[in-house]
């Protein structure tokens, strides 16, 4: 049988899948989110589910509408569709597995990603009932280059032409914007949920310049004055959906999803409090915290943990460890890491509230030790060139500052520069994954002979490249990669800092 509002009672009944215990009937639009992926459907979505259950009387105005411009977002619509909505969440351990049905989103707008005309969404986007506009589009689609919105894309230089027909989901917004100021509509809140620096101001940054370009001074001043970007910080390990998650919930619950949520049961979620039109009442699920300023827990997670993602992942693909675990097991990797976080990261992190950061990253530990996620190492080595200037950089940059040792990071540079010289230690080929690959790869294979090639991308290193004693801890752990050797290399760390 296939998952669909028909077989709850069946589910209810046999009692191994926890299902809504809410009338979804019952529910109104009142979230738009954007970028209905796996982990918007295991964090945000999984969350409201929670609210409905525990009491829909009073949360019954926040049901989740999905939209998306891609044709993947198509393709995610047909699917949901024809399960009425309805999603399983798969949380696993090492020790357990706990399955529920999601309901708490209501619809899925169509997707036009041929005409790119968008008549569906940029009508929600103005209903004056959508009171939160979230998303979660990845910082790619975002149209930053070298972290700065980059109005000259095609795209957003298509919105700015044609302000009447815009086709990117920032140009939509302020279109609808526009549409609910000359209404006397209160405007939305744009909350993004994007793993991102600064994401609420990123994205404020975003939609208040291109509403300059499209409708002139006013309209972006009033944006900006009025219209809410709160910064979260999102947390949960969720990986892809594969056939093998599919199998599991066939064999294991009795009936079939066809893109199942497999994730941690770990989750986190910290919002700063700034809402046009209310919010639902987060703080009173498990670890929601509402608060004035998310910074500093946001500098603890990208830092602690998505720091310790970019430290794993290249030294693991590079031995042929296939996944996060795996990495955390390994004689090697695994210590390396745990000195590396305790020397040299968790010292540039400034105090977070009611928090001890050793005991965070035990938790993280913990977390990436999970054996049963499969989340693999190709997923986290993705995109290096995007994401080492996010996590691992500015450690460096505040390292240096504070006069904290930055070998280990360096070594975590030389690594990722050995990965992109493009073949494995035992010489099998990796394939591109970046979207920059072609270009790394050739500042790879220059640096063998000249290390400047590869510090010398400033979209990357920016000043820190310039650092004596960075530059100098680079270049001695790049030769001895290149030398002796991965595992050779962590262990003389490991030895000089344990």
């Amino acid at each position: 049988m296939i998952l669909s509002k028909e077989i709850l009672p069946r589910l209810l009944e046999a009692g191994n899948v926890a299902v809504p215990k809410y009338d979804q009937s019952k529910l109104k639009a009142g979230i738009l989110h954007l970028g209905v992926g796996n982990f918007h459907r295991s964090h945000m979505a999984a969350y409201m589910n929670d609210l409905f259950n525990n009491n829909l009387e009073a949360n019954q105005e926040w049901g989740i509408v999905g939209g998306g411009i891609m044709s993947f977002d198509a393709e995610k619509r047909k699917l949901l569709e024809s399960q009425d909505w309805m999603q399983t969440i798969v949380e696993r351990d090492g020790t357990s597995s706990k399955a529920s049905i999601v309901g708490s989103m209501i619809d899925f707008l169509p997707v036009d990603y041929v005409d790119k005309k968008h008549h569906e969404l940029q009508d929600m986007l103005a209903n004056p009932a959508i009171k939160i506009v979230s998303l979660t589009v990845t910082e790619g689609g975002y149209y930053l280059s070298d972290g700065k919105f980059n109005v000259d894309a095609p795209d957003i230089k298509h919105d700015i032409q044609n302000p009447d027909m815009p086709q990117t989901i920032f140009g939509m917004m302020v279109k609808a914007l526009k549409k609910r100021r000359e209404a006397g509509v209160v405007p939305f809140t744009v909350l993004s949920c994007d793993n991102m620096p600064h994401n609420g101001k990123v994205t404020k940054g975003v939609v208040v310049t291109l509403a300059r370009k499209m409708c002139g001074q006013e309209l972006a001043d009033w944006i900006e004055k009025d219209v809410p970007f709160p910064c979260s910080m999102v947390d949960r390990i969720t990986p892809g959906t594969t056939d093998a998650t599919k199998a599991f919930v066939k064999e294991n619950y009795g009936y079939e999803d066809k893109a199942p949520i497999f994730c941690e049961p770990f989750r986190q979620w910290v919002l700063e409090d700034s809402f046009a039109l209310g919010r639902p009442a987060w703080e009173t699920l498990e670890n929601v915290t509402v608060v004035k300023d998310v910074a500093p827990f946001e500098t603890m997670k990208i830092r602690i943990l998505n720091g310790g993602h970019a430290s794993l992942c290249y030294p693991a693909a590079l031995l042929g460890v296939k996944y996060v675990h795996e990495a955390m097991q390994h004689e090697t990797i695994g210590p390396f890491l745990d000195v590396l976080e305790r020397k040299e990261i968790i010292p540039t992190v400034p105090p977070v509230p009611d928090t001890d950061l050793k005991d965070y990253w035990s938790l993280i530990s913990h977390r990436f030790s999970n054996p049963v996620l499969q989340d693999t190492i190709g997923r986290i080595c993705f995109d290096g060139s995007n994401r080492q200037p996010k996590f691992i950089v500015p450690t460096v940059s505040d390292g240096l500052k504070a006069g904290i040792s930055v070998e280990g990071l360096a070594l975590v540079s030389a690594i990722w520069c050995r990965y992109c010289q493009g073949t494995t230690e035992a010489g099998d080929t990796i394939p591109s994954n970046d979207p920059q690959w072609d270009r790394l790869q050739a500042k790879a294979q220059e640096a063998k002979t000249n290390p400047d090639a590869w510090l010398g991308m400033n979209d990357v290193y920016g000043d820190v490249a310039w650092n004596a004693t960075f530059k100098e801890a680079f270049v001695k752990a790049l030769t001895f990669v290149q030398n002796q050797g991965v595992i050779a290399a962590m262990k003389d760390y490991i030895a000089k800092n344990a």
